[in-house]
Protein backbone atom coordinates (compact mmCIF):
# COMPACT_ATOMS: atom_id res chain seq x y z
CA UNK A 1 0.00 0.00 0.00
CA UNK A 2 2.81 2.58 0.65
CA UNK A 3 4.03 1.92 -2.55
CA UNK A 4 0.81 2.43 -3.82
CA UNK A 5 0.74 6.05 -2.26
CA UNK A 6 4.53 6.27 -3.13
CA UNK A 7 3.88 6.35 -6.99
CA UNK A 8 0.50 8.32 -7.07
CA UNK A 9 2.37 11.28 -4.97
CA UNK A 10 5.30 10.85 -7.38
CA UNK A 11 2.60 10.97 -10.31
CA UNK A 12 1.02 14.08 -8.90
CA UNK A 13 4.01 15.61 -8.19
CA UNK A 14 5.27 15.06 -12.02
CA UNK A 15 1.78 16.56 -12.95
CA UNK A 16 2.40 20.14 -10.82
CA UNK A 17 6.27 19.75 -11.47
CA UNK A 18 6.00 24.25 -12.65
CA UNK A 19 4.14 24.73 -9.08
CA UNK A 20 6.35 22.88 -6.67
CA UNK A 21 8.07 25.13 -4.11
CA UNK A 22 11.82 26.51 -5.77
CA UNK A 23 10.97 25.44 -9.28
CA UNK A 24 9.94 29.30 -10.33
CA UNK A 25 13.07 30.34 -8.73
CA UNK A 26 15.44 28.07 -10.10
CA UNK A 27 13.89 28.59 -13.78
CA UNK A 28 14.53 32.37 -13.11
CA UNK A 29 17.96 32.53 -12.12
CA UNK A 30 18.81 30.31 -14.48
CA UNK A 31 18.91 32.89 -16.90
CA UNK A 32 21.32 34.72 -14.70
CA UNK A 33 24.03 31.75 -14.00
CA UNK A 34 24.99 30.75 -17.46
CA UNK A 35 28.53 30.75 -18.25
CA UNK A 36 28.59 33.58 -20.89
CA UNK A 37 26.73 36.41 -18.58
CA UNK A 38 29.82 35.14 -15.60
CA UNK A 39 32.65 35.11 -18.10
CA UNK A 40 33.70 38.52 -17.13
CA UNK A 41 34.52 37.52 -13.33
CA UNK A 42 37.96 35.23 -15.08
CA UNK A 43 38.14 37.62 -17.85
CA UNK A 44 39.11 41.28 -17.21
CA UNK A 45 37.84 43.55 -19.76
CA UNK A 46 35.23 41.17 -20.96
CA UNK A 47 31.78 43.23 -21.69
CA UNK A 48 28.88 40.83 -23.08
CA UNK A 49 27.27 42.31 -26.32
CA UNK A 50 23.18 41.84 -26.35
CA UNK A 51 21.92 39.10 -28.42
CA UNK A 52 19.27 40.87 -29.74
CA UNK A 53 18.84 44.62 -31.36
CA UNK A 54 17.29 46.46 -29.42
CA UNK A 55 13.89 46.65 -32.02
CA UNK A 56 14.29 42.75 -32.18
CA UNK A 57 12.40 40.46 -31.08
CA UNK A 58 12.59 37.21 -28.63
CA UNK A 59 10.42 34.28 -28.84
CA UNK A 60 9.54 31.87 -25.23
CA UNK A 61 8.20 28.40 -25.75
CA UNK A 62 6.16 26.63 -23.31
CA UNK A 63 3.37 23.92 -23.23
CA UNK A 64 0.24 24.16 -20.93
CA UNK A 65 0.74 21.14 -18.11
CA UNK A 66 -2.05 20.38 -15.28
CA UNK A 67 -0.91 23.05 -13.11
CA UNK A 68 -1.65 25.64 -15.80
CA UNK A 69 -5.35 24.48 -16.82
CA UNK A 70 -8.59 26.02 -15.12
CA UNK A 71 -12.10 25.27 -14.64
CA UNK A 72 -12.48 25.44 -18.63
CA UNK A 73 -9.69 23.56 -19.00
CA UNK A 74 -7.25 25.95 -20.88
CA UNK A 75 -4.68 27.64 -19.90
CA UNK A 76 -5.63 29.95 -17.13
CA UNK A 77 -5.35 33.72 -16.31
CA UNK A 78 -2.35 33.53 -13.59
CA UNK A 79 -0.19 31.24 -15.66
CA UNK A 80 -0.08 34.24 -18.33
CA UNK A 81 1.68 36.17 -15.91
CA UNK A 82 4.19 33.26 -14.43
CA UNK A 83 5.09 33.25 -18.32
CA UNK A 84 5.81 36.78 -19.06
CA UNK A 85 7.50 36.88 -16.11
CA UNK A 86 10.34 34.26 -17.96
CA UNK A 87 9.83 35.61 -21.51
CA UNK A 88 10.35 39.41 -20.02
CA UNK A 89 13.59 37.70 -17.97
CA UNK A 90 15.01 36.00 -21.20
CA UNK A 91 14.09 39.27 -23.09
CA UNK A 92 16.02 41.44 -20.62
CA UNK A 93 18.59 39.15 -20.08
CA UNK A 94 19.07 38.93 -24.36
CA UNK A 95 18.95 42.67 -24.41
CA UNK A 96 21.24 44.28 -21.23
CA UNK A 97 23.48 41.19 -20.60
CA UNK A 98 24.97 40.84 -17.01
CA UNK A 99 23.12 44.47 -16.33
CA UNK A 100 22.74 42.98 -12.41
CA UNK A 101 26.28 41.60 -12.08
CA UNK A 102 28.21 43.93 -14.23
CA UNK A 103 26.26 47.09 -15.05
CA UNK A 104 24.25 46.95 -11.45
CA UNK A 105 20.74 48.48 -12.40
CA UNK A 106 17.52 46.96 -11.52
CA UNK A 107 14.46 46.20 -13.71
CA UNK A 108 11.20 46.90 -11.70
CA UNK A 109 7.65 46.27 -13.07
CA UNK A 110 5.06 48.61 -12.32
CA UNK A 111 2.14 47.27 -13.96
CA UNK A 112 0.52 44.21 -16.82
CA UNK A 113 -2.66 44.46 -19.33
CA UNK A 114 -3.41 41.62 -21.14
CA UNK A 115 -6.31 41.64 -24.02
CA UNK A 116 -7.32 38.18 -24.35
CA UNK A 117 -8.46 36.86 -28.36
CA UNK A 118 -8.84 33.24 -27.87
CA UNK A 119 -8.11 30.41 -25.70
CA UNK A 120 -4.56 28.44 -25.71
CA UNK A 121 -6.09 24.52 -25.33
CA UNK A 122 -5.03 21.96 -23.14
CA UNK A 123 -1.58 20.62 -23.59
CA UNK A 124 -0.79 23.04 -26.31
CA UNK A 125 2.54 24.15 -27.52
CA UNK A 126 2.70 28.33 -27.07
CA UNK A 127 4.77 30.73 -28.41
CA UNK A 128 5.11 33.94 -26.37
CA UNK A 129 6.91 36.66 -28.78
CA UNK A 130 8.26 39.86 -26.41
CA UNK A 131 9.70 42.89 -27.80
CA UNK A 132 10.60 46.44 -26.69
CA UNK A 133 7.43 48.30 -27.38
CA UNK A 134 8.05 51.96 -26.69
CA UNK A 135 9.40 54.10 -23.82
CA UNK A 136 9.82 57.87 -22.55
CA UNK A 137 11.85 59.37 -20.02
CA UNK A 138 10.70 57.09 -17.53
CA UNK A 139 8.64 53.96 -18.56
CA UNK A 140 9.16 51.13 -20.63
CA UNK A 141 6.58 49.24 -22.67
CA UNK A 142 7.23 45.65 -23.48
CA UNK A 143 5.06 43.53 -25.52
CA UNK A 144 4.32 40.03 -25.66
CA UNK A 145 2.68 37.76 -28.42
CA UNK A 146 1.05 34.15 -27.17
CA UNK A 147 0.70 32.14 -29.73
CA UNK A 148 -0.18 28.91 -30.84
CA UNK A 149 0.14 26.97 -33.97
CA UNK A 150 -3.09 26.21 -36.27
CA UNK A 151 -4.07 23.06 -37.62
CA UNK A 152 -4.27 23.14 -41.43
CA UNK A 153 -6.71 20.58 -42.71
CA UNK A 154 -5.92 18.76 -45.69
CA UNK A 155 -6.58 20.73 -49.33
CA UNK A 156 -8.87 19.44 -51.60
CA UNK A 157 -7.58 18.36 -54.91
CA UNK A 158 -8.90 20.79 -57.15
CA UNK A 159 -8.74 20.55 -61.23
CA UNK A 160 -5.74 23.24 -60.94
CA UNK A 161 -3.80 20.93 -59.11
CA UNK A 162 -4.55 17.98 -61.06
CA UNK A 163 -3.46 19.71 -63.87
CA UNK A 164 -0.52 20.93 -62.40
CA UNK A 165 0.83 16.90 -61.35
CA UNK A 166 0.00 16.16 -64.80
CA UNK A 167 2.36 18.80 -66.14
CA UNK A 168 5.39 18.17 -63.27
CA UNK A 169 3.84 16.59 -60.23
CA UNK A 170 7.00 18.03 -58.27
CA UNK A 171 6.34 21.51 -59.00
CA UNK A 172 2.29 20.80 -57.49
CA UNK A 173 4.40 19.21 -54.69
CA UNK A 174 5.96 22.28 -53.74
CA UNK A 175 3.65 24.65 -54.15
CA UNK A 176 1.60 22.55 -51.54
CA UNK A 177 4.28 22.56 -49.18
CA UNK A 178 4.87 26.14 -49.28
CA UNK A 179 1.25 27.14 -48.86
CA UNK A 180 1.36 24.94 -45.72
CA UNK A 181 4.33 26.40 -44.39
CA UNK A 182 2.96 29.96 -44.94
CA UNK A 183 0.12 29.31 -42.52
CA UNK A 184 0.60 32.34 -39.74
CA UNK A 185 0.37 31.51 -36.22
CA UNK A 186 -3.06 32.04 -34.28
CA UNK A 187 -2.97 35.14 -31.95
CA UNK A 188 -4.44 34.21 -28.49
CA UNK A 189 -3.54 37.07 -26.12
CA UNK A 190 -1.67 40.25 -26.28
CA UNK A 191 0.16 41.87 -23.38
CA UNK A 192 2.11 44.70 -22.74
CA UNK A 193 4.44 45.25 -19.10
CA UNK A 194 5.33 48.88 -17.98
CA UNK A 195 8.67 48.82 -16.30
CA UNK A 196 11.59 51.21 -14.95
CA UNK A 197 15.25 51.02 -15.06
CA UNK A 198 15.96 51.90 -11.09
CA UNK A 199 19.69 52.18 -9.67
CA UNK A 200 20.63 50.35 -6.48
CA UNK A 201 19.81 54.07 -4.87
CA UNK A 202 16.74 54.30 -6.20
CA UNK A 203 17.35 56.37 -9.04
CA UNK A 204 15.39 57.11 -12.07
CA UNK A 205 17.43 55.70 -15.41
CA UNK A 206 16.36 57.14 -18.35
CA UNK A 207 16.04 54.34 -21.09
CA UNK A 208 17.49 56.03 -24.18
CA UNK A 209 20.48 56.63 -21.95
CA UNK A 210 20.85 53.15 -20.95
CA UNK A 211 20.00 51.83 -24.65
CA UNK A 212 23.54 53.59 -25.89
CA UNK A 213 25.36 52.06 -22.22
CA UNK A 214 24.14 48.75 -23.55
CA UNK A 215 25.65 48.67 -26.71
CA UNK A 216 22.85 49.53 -28.68
CA UNK A 217 22.82 51.21 -31.46
CA UNK A 218 20.68 53.10 -34.50
CA UNK A 219 20.53 51.69 -37.94
CA UNK A 220 19.60 55.10 -39.06
CA UNK A 221 19.38 58.67 -37.58
CA UNK A 222 15.86 58.87 -35.89
CA UNK A 223 14.95 55.02 -36.10
CA UNK A 224 14.43 54.95 -32.43
CA UNK A 225 12.73 57.92 -32.24
CA UNK A 226 10.46 57.30 -35.31
CA UNK A 227 9.58 53.82 -33.61
CA UNK A 228 8.78 54.77 -30.20
CA UNK A 229 6.57 57.82 -31.30
CA UNK A 230 5.00 54.95 -33.03
CA UNK A 231 4.23 52.29 -30.09
CA UNK A 232 3.77 55.70 -27.94
CA UNK A 233 0.54 56.62 -29.97
CA UNK A 234 -0.91 53.28 -29.08
CA UNK A 235 0.14 53.25 -25.75
CA UNK A 236 -1.14 56.45 -25.15
CA UNK A 237 -4.45 55.71 -26.55
CA UNK A 238 -5.00 52.34 -24.53
CA UNK A 239 -4.61 54.52 -21.91
CA UNK A 240 -6.67 56.92 -22.42
CA UNK A 241 -9.61 54.54 -22.68
CA UNK A 242 -8.47 53.33 -18.98
CA UNK A 243 -8.64 56.57 -17.29
CA UNK A 244 -11.93 57.34 -19.78
CA UNK A 245 -13.80 54.71 -18.15
CA UNK A 246 -13.26 55.62 -14.93
CA UNK A 247 -13.43 59.56 -14.53
CA UNK A 248 -16.45 59.92 -17.19
CA UNK A 249 -18.49 57.80 -14.37
CA UNK A 250 -19.89 60.49 -11.67
CA UNK A 251 -18.22 59.68 -8.07
CA UNK A 252 -21.37 59.32 -6.23
CA UNK A 253 -22.03 56.29 -8.79
CA UNK A 254 -18.44 54.67 -8.47
CA UNK A 255 -19.08 54.39 -4.30
CA UNK A 256 -18.95 50.38 -3.04
CA UNK A 257 -22.71 48.67 -3.61
CA UNK A 258 -23.40 45.68 -1.34
CA UNK A 259 -23.46 42.66 -3.75
CA UNK A 260 -26.92 41.49 -2.32
CA UNK A 261 -28.30 44.87 -3.75
CA UNK A 262 -26.75 45.31 -6.90
CA UNK A 263 -28.37 45.18 -10.25
CA UNK A 264 -27.10 43.34 -12.63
Amino acid sequence: MSDVKTALLVLFALMHLKSLPGVYTVRSLYYFVQPRSLLYYVKPGYRPKPRVGLLGTKRYHSRVWFDDLDLNIHLNNSSYNKMMDFARIDLCTSLFPSWQHLHKFDILLAQTVLLFKAEVPRFSKYTITSRIFTWDDKWIWIQHRFSIKRKVKPVRKTLEIMDAAVHSAKEAIDKTSEASSDVPDKLCCIAYSRMVFKTPKGKTIKPAALFEKMGHKEAYPGEWEQYRLLGMSLVESMMKIEGHSAEATPAASRRLVAPTRAKI
